[in-house]
C-alpha cells in the first residue's frame, strides 16, 4: 500500500453508498476482478476501511476496484473516480478508442511490443462493458471501399502463410509460444509496408488477411491469460473484418469473444455473443465452421442450465457436421474433434456427466495428435468429470497422460487446468495413487520444462 494521506475518501464512500455495497462485498467483488487478470488478492473489509480513510493500494488494484463499480453500477467508473488512482497511471494502461481498423491495430502492436506498455495492458482488468456485439458498420458505398485498392499478392500470400503456420504450431505448443514474435511480424512485415499507403489503397482481401492474423494473436493471449490484451486484439479484428465484411472472420471473432466470456464466468454474455456469431455466419462459411460455432452456442446456453436452448444448438450442429463431407481429412477430424470438445462441455453443465464423458472421450479418438493443447484441454475435462463422478483411480490414469505431455505446451489455461486438478486430488492424498500423481504434478508446477512466458 502507498502510505495514507489522512484525507478521507469520499468519492469511493459515495460510491459504495450507490452501489449498496458493504466494506466486505466490495472487497469480494475486487478479488474476483483481480482472479480474471491472474492476480490473486486476499483483501477483506479492512483493507476498503483503509481505502476510506485515504490509503492508497499500489496499481493495479484502483483499475481492479473501478472495474467491480463499473459493473455493480451498469456505467464507466475509473480509477480515478474512485479516489484510489490518477489519471496519469491510467493513461499508461489503457489505449485510445479505436478509429479505423488499420489504424488501431498500429496502436495495439506499438503497445504490446513496448515492456512498460505491455505490463500496463497485461495487469488491467477484464472488462466486462466489452462484451456486446457491435452493431454492423454501415457503408453507403459498399462495405469494400473503404479497401478497393490493387491487391500486392506477395505479401496476401506470406501474410496467408504465416497465419497458416502459426495456427498450427498455436495448437501444438500454445498461445504462450512465439506471441511476441507474431506482433512483430504484424507490426513490422504487415503493417509497415502498409503504412505508407492510403488506406483505400489497400485491398479488401488484405485486410481480411490482416484481420485473421489479429484474432489469432488474440486467440493466444486470450489462452496465455493475457485477457484484457486478448480483448484488444479481439475488437479490433471485429472492426477490420467490419470494414470489409468478412463475415467468418466476424463470426469466428464473436466465437472467441465467447470462448473467453465463458471461461472467466460471464455466461449470458456469452451466449449473446455466442449467437450473434451464428448469426453474423454467411453462406460461404463452412459446415465445419458453422458447427463449432453453434456447439460454442450450446456450451454458453448450457453454462445458464438452458436445456433447450443448448441441445437445440447441438442438433443443428451436428445437422451441419453431417453437411462436412467434402472437407479436407484433417479439417473434418479437427471439427468432429472440436464439436466433441463443446458437446462434452455442454452436457457437463446439463449435469448429463455419463454422456459428457462418452462425447469428451471420442472428442479425443479424433483430434489430430498435432493438436497438443486440445488434447490437454479435454483430457483435464475428462480427469474432472472421472473425478465427479467418483471414479478416482481413474481419473487418476487419464490426468498421467496430461502429466506426461503438459510441459510441451506454454499455455496459460493449461497451467491453470494443472493447478485446479491438483487442488481437487488433494483431499484424497491417503490413496497412494492419488499421493504418487500429486507428487508429479507439483514436480512439474515448480520445475516446467518449459521457458517462462513473456513478461
Amino acid at each position: 500500500m502507498t502510505p495514507r494521506n489522512h484525507t478521507p475518501n469520499d468519492l469511493l464512500r459515495a460510491l459504495l453508498r450507490e452501489a449498496r455495497w458493504t466494506n466486505h462485498s466490495f472487497s469480494l467483488a475486487v478479488n474476483r476482478v483481480a482472479a480474471e487478470a491472474g492476480t490473486a488478492l486476499r483483501y477483506d473489509r479492512t483493507s476498503v476501511s483503509h481505502w476510506l480513510s485515504g490509503t492508497r493500494p499500489r496499481p493495479p488494484v484502483p483499475a481492479f476496484a473501478a472495474e467491480a463499480l463499473s459493473r455493480r453500477l451498469c456505467c464507466s467508473v475509473s480509477a480515478a473516480d474512485t479516489g484510489l488512482g490518477d489519471l496519469a497511471a491510467e493513461e499508461v494502461a489503457h489505449l485510445p478508442e479505436p478509429g479505423s481498423g488499420l489504424a488501431a491495430l498500429h496502436r495495439l502492436t506499438e503497445s504490446d511490443l513496448d515492456p512498460k506498455r505491455r505490463a500496463g495492458l497485461r495487469d488491467q482488468p477484464f472488462r466486462a462493458d466489452w462484451l456486446v456485439v457491435p452493431p454492423r458498420q454501415d457503408h453507403p458505398d459498399g462495405p469494400r471501399s473503404l479497401h478497393d485498392g490493387i491487391p500486392e499478392p506477395g505479401l496476401g500470400t506470406a501474410l496467408a502463410a504465416m497465419t497458416s503456420v502459426s495456427r498450427t504450431a498455436d495448437q501444438a505448443l500454445g498461445g504462450g509460444h512465439a506471441r511476441l514474435a507474431l506482433v512483430t511480424y504484424l507490426s513490422g512485415d504487415v503493417l509497415g509496408r502498409l503504412r505508407s499507403a492510403p488506406t483505400a489503397r489497400v485491398s479488401g482481401r488484405l485486410v481480411s488477411q490482416v484481420a485473421a492474423l489479429t484474432y489469432l494473436i488474440g486467440f493466444k493471449s486470450f489462452d496465455d491469460l493475457r485477457q484484457y490484451l486478448a480483448q484488444h486484439y479481439y475488437r479490433v479484428a471485429l472492426l477490420l473484418a467490419g470494414e470489409v465484411d468478412d463475415e467468418e472472420c466476424q463470426a469466428m471473432t464473436l466465437r472467441g469473444m465467447s470462448a473467453q466470456a465463458c471461461f472467466l464466468g460471464h455466461h449470458r454474455q456469452a451466449a449473446l455473443l455466442a449467437d450473434a456469431a451464428v448469426d453474423h455466419a454467411g453462406t460461404s462459411t463452412s459446415p465445419g465452421t458453422h458447427a463449432v460455432l453453434l456447439g460454442q452456442a450450446a456450451v454458453a446456453h448450457a453454462a445458464l442450465l438452458d436445456r433447450r436452448a443448448a441441445l437445440a444448438r447441438l442438433t443443428r450442429a451436428e445437422k451441419h457436421l453431417a453437411k462436412a463431407d467434402d472437407a479436407p481429412r484433417s479439417t473434418a477430424s479437427t471439427d468432429e474433434a472440436d464439436l466433441g470438445h463443446l458437446t462434452g462441455q455442454a452436457l457437463a453443465f446439463l449435469r448429463d456427466h455419463r454422456q459428457a464423458e462418452i462425447a469428451l472421450r471420442a472428442s479425443l479418438r479424433r483430434r489430430p495428435e498435432g493438436e497438443r493443447r486440445s488434447r490437454l484441454l479435454t483430457t483435464h475435462q475428462l480427469a474432472e468429470l472421472q473425478l465427479r463422478r467418483g471414479n478416482l483411480e481413474q481419473a487418476c490414469t487419464t490426468w498421467q497422460w496430461f502429466l506426461d505431455e503438459c510441459t510441451w505446451v506454454r499455455s496459460g489455461r493449461v497451467r491453470s487446468a494443472l493447478r485446479s486438478f491438483a487442488t481437487n486430488l488433494r483431499p484424497h492424498r491417503d490413496n497412494a495413487l492419488v499421493d504418487r500423481v500429486l507428487r508429479r504434478g507439483e514436480e512439474l508446477a515448480h520445475h516446467p520444462a518449459t521457458p517462462p512466458v513473456e513478461r
